[in-house]
């Protein structure tokens, strides 16, 4: 009801502002006529929805090579994304009404903006903010349909998809004629090449992007024991942010002292590229629907998802299915009673579906290697 409200105030704005600019804005699509120069695109959200993004970006770029692309992206990224070669221009949002204007001083005095693209944005000021930098043609993916007060100011969006996060970006950008085969994600700079390990290395993603979604470290704990045991010279390394180091004291505390020597701690103490390298070089990354998991399935390292809260046929792994594997219990109106309902997924379960991946993995890769060893 709220972004109803905002909606009604917003359309009055609009108005307003056309009618003293005398701009206008298309309100229907005709992708052959196309020949933008400058496309603003907006990602304005979390890590995993940029992520999901890229495939249409690169779409995008390869469609219109010499149009300007300025990505409009959460400042807290800025590392993260600034080697970025599917864009020209970075200009930093944190989504909020009272910085819009200085976000179109970022954009002052470039080529007009031909075309808005808006991916993962929140609404209704992304679409005010496009408009009020002066763009002709808005395309946004809808995540709740038929408000007409939105609605009538985009040229396309999308309507009522059911699928993969991936696959309804593409299709929203497809409609410019992009070509839309291509669904590997991408990473804005390069992290070199895998590590061979000799010993394994698996990954613990301890947080997550609501508490909902995280699995305790009191799991994790016993998962580690399991895992320790079964794999004499398994090393495991905890990631996750800064907010996850009380995750990792409970979990260190929980695991008995013999075995913290074969744990590497980086919860909280790497940026964002950093990150990406540490997962690079695991041979498995164990974690909940969150970005380190949409970071190890764009390097291609093996994931084992952990999913209740959360649809991983919507969110999760979609390229490379040999690769990742999952843990998918629905919730029931039985599991009420539990504490946390990510409980659900048990630790006996989560080591033996580890096992048998990292078994095959080394296998394949280190076919001589004693994996147990």
């Amino acid at each position: 009801m709220r972004k109803i409200w905002k909606a009604k105030l917003l359309d009055k704005v609009i108005k307003s502002y056309l009618f003293l600019s005398r701009k206008r804005v298309e309100t229907s699509l005709n992708a052959e006529a196309l020949s933008p120069k400058h496309i603003l695109i907006f990602s304005t959200t979390a890590l995993g929805d940029f992520l999901f993004n890229t495939p249409a970006i690169r779409a995008v770029r390869k469609r219109f090579p010499d149009a300007q692309i300025t990505l409009v992206a959460h400042e807290k990224y800025a590392d993260f994304l600034k080697e970025g070669n599917d864009w020209n221009k970075l200009v930093f949002w944190n989504n909020k009404a009272i910085t819009i204007s200085r976000v179109l001083r970022s954009l002052k005095g470039e080529p007009p903006i031909d075309i808005a693209l808006l991916l993962h944005s929140h609404e209704p000021y992304d679409y005010l903010c496009a408009i009020l930098a002066g763009s002709r043609l808005i395309l946004k993916d809808n995540y709740r349909d038929d408000i007409a007060l939105r609605d009538k100011w985009l040229a396309d969006y999308t309507i009522a998809f059911k699928g993969h996060v991936i696959e309804r970006k593409l299709k929203l950008v497809e409609g410019l004629g992009c070509d839309v085969s291509d669904i590997t994600m991408k990473l804005p700079f390069s992290v070199g090449n895998k590590t061979a390990n000799i010993h394994p290395v698996i990954g613990f993603q301890l947080g997550a992007s609501t508490p909902e979604r995280c699995w305790a470290p009191e799991n994790f704990s016993q998962l580690a024991v399991l895992l320790l045991k079964q794999f004499q010279y398994l090393t495991l390394v905890l990631i996750g942010g800064p907010g996850d180091k009380g995750r990792a004291e409970t979990f260190l505390r929980l695991l008995p002292a013999n075995l913290h020597a074969r744990i590497v701690n980086e919860v909280g103490d790497t940026s964002l590229p950093q990150l990406c390298r540490i997962i690079n070089n695991m041979d498995l990354l164990v974690t909940g629907d969150t970005g380190p998991l949409h970071i190890a399935v764009t390097l291609n390292t093996p994931t084992l998802g952990l999913f209740v809260t959360a649809n991983p046929y919507a969110t999760g792994a979609f390229q490379n299915p040999d690769l990742h594997h999952l843990i998918y219990i629905s919730r029931k109106k039985s599991h009420a009673d539990l504490a946390h309902v990510m409980d659900v997924i048990k630790p006996e379960r989560v080591a033996e579906t580890a096992e048998f991946i990292l078994n095959k993995i080394r296998a394949e890769t280190l076919p001589e290697a004693k994996v147990h060893e």
